[in-house]
């Protein structure tokens, strides 16, 4: 009687452990036959089948690619064994390329009762294309066109360029960083989806740790890579370094930083400096510390004018300066006063000393130059007035 009695009391215990489990379990949906369907920059299909513990008046999907701020969410329909199928057209909004995206299925039930599946996800990969691959410690290179030797050239830059930076900036590169090669504007176009000009060679999402460029076999192809590779992955390990301070700092900087990490020096920004010297047609850098200019011209004149101040900075200033320059801008500093307080100078005059020492401007004369229209119309509106002054002094005497 006593083992009878001491086992309804074990079985008893048992069952009460249990049922706060079993509780907890009926705020999840089951999800079965999971299936992730897509074509790179056209569509997603999610496909599954939601086990639910009794009908439900409403069914939607949720989800959210990594560095998105806004959670896309869809209306579904179940059939009667509880599959579900839904079709993401990327036209209506396009998803970070390479990013993991999150999401989960939602079901209100007719009691009212609110359950959601366990949080699910994919990395949205561009698929348009047979993907070769190369590592090296944290890095790994992806391409597709070309040879073995193609891609081991281009993961040597990456390596090269990681040692730049990282010495520049007094830092290391500890976390894994994936590069991605195309063949054409065109096609890194696409992945970007930003429909934007086609002279863009690269684009960095430091977030992700992901850098995109584009780059085609042939003869120059071990300089662009040279350029474009170690450039792309200084704005990685730049944000790395500062992390959330990373968009406090002017453009001119960012792009500075990583025209400084290039291996090779790109013949376009010398003529673009001397022309603009030339044409007196210089942008101030007080116009270059947001968004650069869009269109192409203007846009290489400010890479070409960011790479130089940096370059003049960092002779003049050393690592030191140019290390507290981006403490100062991460503290929340304006661009003026981020230089006054790292350098003893505000940036307006660390300008004109680098089109002296730099660009060999002659910056009295180019004041005045700028100034001359507008002092030729003072002296005309002074010659007029004294003109009428003694006009009138002559017929009030006559």
């Amino acid at each position: 009687m006593r083992r009878l009695v001491f086992l309804l009391f074990t079985l008893s215990a048992l069952l009460a452990a249990f049922q706060p489990v079993r509780a907890e379990q009926t705020d999840k949906i089951q999800v079965d036959d999971l299936g992730i369907f897509y074509q790179f920059g056209d569509y997603i299909t999610f496909q599954a089948r939601l086990i639910l513990p009794s009908p439900a008046s409403e069914v939607d999907i949720r989800f959210l690619a990594d560095g998105e701020e806004s959670t896309r969410v869809f209306p579904l329909t179940l059939d009667e064994n509880g599959g579900t199928s839904f079709t993401y057209d990327v036209n209506q909004g396009p998803v970070r390329p390479f990013a993991t995206v999150h999401y989960s299925y939602y079901a209100k039930l007719q009691d009212g009762q609110e359950l959601v599946s366990e949080d699910l996800f994919f990395r949205y990969e561009d698929n348009r294309f047979p993907w070769q691959t190369l590592s090296d410690g944290g890095l790994t290179l992806h391409w597709y066109a070309g040879d073995l030797s193609f891609g081991q050239t281009a993961l040597d830059a990456a390596r090269r360029g990681v040692k730049r930076t990282t010495e520049l900036l007094a830092s290391t590169a500890d976390n894994p960083i994936d590069i991605y090669v195309y063949t054409s504007s065109p096609d890194l176009q696409k992945a970007l989806e930003i429909g934007g000009p086609t002279w863009v060679g690269g684009q960095a999402s430091p977030d992700l740790r992901l850098a995109l460029v584009a780059i085609s076999p042939g003869p120059e192809q071990g300089l662009e890579m040279d350029r474009e590779i170690p450039h792309e992955l200084a704005h990685i390990l730049t944000y790395g370094l500062i992390q959330g301070g990373y968009n406090l700092l002017p453009g001119w900087l960012r792009e500075g930083i990583a025209t400084q990490a290039e291996l090779s020096a790109n013949p376009v920004n010398a003529q673009a400096l001397a022309l603009a010297a030339e044409q007196k047609t210089i942008i101030p850098l007080a116009d270059l510390c947001g968004a650069f200019p869009s269109e192409s011209g203007n846009a290489s004149l400010a890479y070409a004018e960011s790479a130089s101040f940096t370059s003049f900075l960092v002779d003049r200033y050393g690592q030191t300066g140019l290390l507290a320059l981006i403490s100062a801008y991460v503290d929340g500093l304006d661009c003026e006063q981020g230089a006054q307080n790292a350098l003893g100078q505000p940036l307006s005059q660390m300008e004109i000393d680098w089109r002296v020492a730099s660009l060999g401007q002659n910056i009295g004369a180019t004041a005045f130059a700028n100034l001359f229209p507008y002092l030729a119309i003072l002296l005309v509106l002074i010659a007029v007035t004294l003109i009428n002054a003694f006009t009138f002094k002559l017929a009030k005497h006559a």
